[in-house]
This record gives structure tokens, C-alpha cells and sequence, in this order.
């Protein structure tokens, strides 16, 4: 069984998490925001899901920003690791979900493997994310401000991946 550890500013990030933990019960025992986080719990699973949302110009939530340090201290090999970010297509379509980037980044760098890290970019309309590798999202995306009645079927599309990768045979809700 494996944890999500969010990172959030306004909460609204909570709320998708509780939906990613819906649809992924076979593999999330826990949601728990990263400001509440020690390392060891971390280090504890084999499967992890890491978000959060992107804030300011594309940077993480001030809670990630102050973990952030102690993921250098992680080796991620072995582990799946399943992102997930939230972000504003519209008001900040020039860094949307940017942040993601900085939680690949560095799980690959300490020896991880991302999973669910092919999602399609249709749908949206932005101008820049670097949250894309190779033509998609790295993880699942919404965008809670301009259109939260997707948001079930994103989490859904992507969970379905997650399970796929990891050879869940459970289906998402």
C-alpha cells in the first residue's frame, strides 16, 4: 500500500486528493499534506502520489518549498511514484501546472519511477507548462478554477494509468 502527500495554499488541493484516493484504493492507504510529512514516511512506501498545485510562476506551495530539501535526502529507487498538479490554464496559462516539473524532476533524479506520466494535453488551452516530457502532462492535471466538472473524469482517465503501470488489477471507480 503506498501514501499521496499533497502540498496545498488555499485547500483546494485536498479535496482532489480525497478523489485520487477514491479511485485508488488498492494503492492509497493515506492523503496527507506534505507539511505534515517526515521523510521515513516517504521512504516507508513503494508507491507514492506526489502533488500539489502550481503557484506564483510555477513554483510549489510554500509547504512543498519547505519539504522540498528532504527529497534529496530520499532514494526513490524501487518506487512508483504517481504526480498529480493543479493549476489555472486561464489566469496563468503561461506556467499552467508548471510546478509538477520540480516533483519529476526529482524523483527521477533520486532514482524513481514516474507512473501515470502520459496524459494527453487535449483539452486544455494554455500558452506553457513544463510539466510536459515528450508531448504530455507527466501526471494528472486540473484546473479546479475554469473547469471543475472534469475533474472526476481527468482523475478517473489517469487512475486507470496508475493501476495499468502498476499492475493493479483493480479498475478505478
Amino acid at each position: 500500500m503506498g501514501k499521496l502527500f499533497f502540498g496545498t495554499q488555499t485547500g483546494t488541493t485536498e479535496g482532489v486528493a480525497d478523489l485520487i484516493k477514491k479511485h485508488l484504493p488498492n494503492l492509497v492507504s493515506e492523503s496527507k499534506c506534505i507539511q505534515f510529512a517526515k521523510k521515513e514516511e516517504l521512504e516507508a512506501c513503494d508507491f507514492l502520489v506526489l502533488g500539489g498545485s502550481t503557484w506564483g510562476d510555477g513554483e510549489l506551495t510554500d509547504d512543498w518549498l519547505d519539504f522540498f530539501p528532504q527529497m534529496d535526502l530520499i532514494d526513490f529507487s524501487g518506487k512508483k511514484v504517481a504526480l498529480f498538479s493543479l493549476g489555472d490554464q486561464v489566469g496563468y496559462s503561461y506556467n499552467f501546472v508548471s510546478a509538477m516539473r520540480l516533483l519529476y524532476d526529482k524523483v527521477i533524479e533520486r532514482g524513481g519511477q514516474v507512473v501515470g506520466n502520459r496524459i494527453s494535453k487535449e483539452g486544455f488551452e494554455f500558452d506553457h507548462s513544463e510539466s510536459i516530457v515528450d508531448g504530455h502532462f507527466v501526471g494528472l492535471v486540473t484546473d479546479e478554477v475554469n473547469e471543475p466538472e472534469l475533474t472526476d473524469e481527468r482523475v478517473r482517465v489517469w487512475a486507470q494509468q496508475v493501476l495499468a503501470a502498476t499492475g493493479n488489477s483493480a479498475v478505478a471507480v
